[in-house]
């Protein structure tokens, strides 16, 4: 069972590298990301997230020592798709509001903290973490369907 996360790690890790990068990283088309009719012309947000769950699932079996070495890959899936469903709201002329605000702060925090954390205390705050993610894909989710 160890060995299956160990290789759904390293998949998810190496599709990670592969995934699209965020709109801000391109060259400026001269196309505004409105679209027709104010619509994003491509929601990155909502195309990234099928990923950011499988490499959150992948955490659920961790043992510390796998968190660790998965962290620096986490880091940046987990901010691009931040940027990405950010992109997605501005794109779509929308506010965050206080608990999105809040939301993403706590993230910010955790991606800041978690590489300094070590055995149960990594555990718990990963936990913590993935919580939150889910939960903030769950918000724009739902704020992409209006």
């Amino acid at each position: 069972m160890r060995m299956m996360h160990g290789i759904l790690a390293i998949a998810v890790v190496t599709l990670a590298g592969c995934g699209p990068k965020p709109e801000a990283a391109r060259a400026p088309s001269g196309r505004s990301a409105g679209g027709m009719g104010g619509m994003p012309m491509d929601r990155q947000g909502m195309q990234m997230m099928p990923m950011m769950r499988a490499h959150l699932d992948s955490f659920a079996g961790m043992q510390p020592a796998q968190m660790t070495a998965m962290m620096a890959a986490h880091q940046d899936l987990a901010s691009r798709t931040m940027d990405a469903m950010g992109a997605d709201m501005r794109g779509m002329g929308m506010q965050p509001d206080s608990a999105w605000a809040a939301l993403s702060d706590s993230l910010r925090r955790d991606l800041a903290d978690l590489p300094g954390l070590s055995g149960g205390p990594l555990k718990s705050r990963m936990q913590a973490h993935v919580g939150r993610m889910q939960r903030m894909m769950a918000m724009h989710q739902a704020m992409m369907k209006h």
